[in-house]
């Protein structure tokens, strides 16, 4: 160990207690350059503290041998984790909303005991952006939240608010946009003191109802967005109206996120040339509708080769269950000739770093201690979680699908129906 790490671990030593220390020992660990490189990782008071090709002995009492194991950040993805159990029941659905929609915040429902939330923390996802689901013009605001066991989680929100942009069975593409526009006109121009009593007879203009029953809670995060304090995501797939977004965007001067973009690729480099970035599931090539049509494997590619920023998701089926597939959805991209390094930072580092979370999705000091250790490389489908810490703290990694197997595969006296009573 160099000298002057000595020197930086003298308060460490002094002020801690070994038992809250951890030391992974030996694993190929994915730096910030990207590169896998073995390295030795202290963790203290929930923070990296320590990244090192080796560190001594410093008295921690719990050790993690990760030689010949793979060491990334937790996964951050998003999902509707502790809001949705069964997505064909709706009263298991607490991501969505017929009240409010632009100030719908989801998260206060958010269940740390939901069984997709265990299930996914033992396949490496330590954190996840929560994706709303209002059912008004505007899906409401996302939110993030670590996935730790216990009741206490660290939550951060709003982080950026959700709307859609495209095929409608109402109205014209040019009759959406003029309608946006003018809300965002009226916010701008509208005192904020008069949003706590006009709520639902609010004049657009002349003969334009609230039909969307925007509330003041709705119109001051709208106000969010407006003013730059967050970014304004935005659900589209056609490029031709991908361009339209991104003009509207420049013109009312708001930051913005694409999701899905299933045509990015035709238009990406205006994309890059804007400077915005987009979320995606890379496995996304079906055309689901006339506004993708032209859908393709290679979107990310395309996009990445152009310099588009990108952070991917999971989105072929079994909702908040299968959150933590982002690696299927990372690891085809690489198959389709996307870098490797990229591809795992679009599941780790690229989610927080689009949307203001700091000290997320890096092994570096000072970075949350949300560390993931596998038997072999993250995005094979058949490697397995080892170990995962969140917040420096070791996870349970039972989940109801292998207490599921162990269950019913396990040969004893009792007959089945008696299996439950163990």
């Amino acid at each position: 160990m160099k000298i002057v790490n000595i020197f930086l671990l003298i308060p460490f030593i002094i002020f801690s207690h070994a038992d809250d220390m951890y030391l992974i020992k030996g694993g190929m660990t994915f730096l910030p350059n990207g590169e896998f490189v073995k390295k030795d990782l202290l963790i203290d008071e929930g923070q990296i503290v320590l990244v090192e090709d080796e560190i001594g002995d410093v008295g921690a009492e719990n050790i993690i041998n990760a030689e010949g194991k793979y060491v990334t950040p937790g996964l951050v993805v998003f999902s509707t984790l502790g809001l949705l159990e069964i997505g064909s029941l709706p009263q298991t659905n607490d991501a969505s909303s017929n009240i409010y929609n632009a100030g719908f915040d989801p998260s206060k429902s958010f269940n740390p005991f939901s069984q997709a939330i265990r299930l996914n923390r033992s396949k490496g996802v330590s954190s996840t952006i929560l994706v709303p689901q209002a059912s008004g013009y505007f899906s409401g605001l996302f939110s993030y939240t670590k996935i730790n066991s216990g009741l206490k989680q660290e939550k951060k929100g709003p982080l950026a608010l959700l709307t859609s942009f495209g095929e409608s069975y109402t109205d014209s593409r040019s009759a959406e946009l003029n309608f946006v526009l003018d809300l965002f006109n009226l916010i701008r121009n509208r005192p904020s003191e008069k949003w706590l009593y006009e709520t639902d007879n609010i004049q657009f203009f002349f003969g334009s109802q609230n039909d969307y029953k925007f509330t003041s809670r709705d119109l001051k995060a709208i106000e969010l967005v407006l003013k730059k304090s967050i970014p304004l995501v935005v659900r589209v797939k056609k490029a031709t109206d991908i361009i339209t977004i991104l003009e509207m965007a420049d013109t009312e001067k708001i930051d913005l996120v694409l999701w899905g973009a299933n045509e990015a690729h035709m238009v990406a480099d205006r994309i890059a040339e804007s400077g915005v970035r987009v979320v995606l599931d890379p496995l996304d090539n079906i055309p689901d509708s006339f506004d993708s049509l032209n859908s393709t494997y290679e979107n990310a590619i395309r996009l990445d080769a152009a310099g588009v920023e990108m952070a991917f998701y999971y989105a072929q089926g079994a909702g908040s269950h299968n959150a933590y597939l982002a690696t299927q959805s990372a690891g085809n991209a690489v198959a389709m000739g996307l870098d490797y390094r990229k591809a795992l930072k679009a599941i780790t580092l690229n989610p927080a770093k689009f949307f203001g979370l700091e000290n997320i999705g890096m092994i570096a000091p000072g970075f949350d201690a949300d560390i993931v250790v596998w038997d072999n490389d993250p995005l094979e489908l058949m490697s397995n979680v080892e170990a995962v810490l969140i917040g420096g703290e070791m996870q349970d990694l039972s989940n109801r699908q292998d207490e599921l197997t162990d269950r019913y595969i396990k040969e004893k006296d009792m007959p089945n129906s008696y299996r439950s009573r163990e």
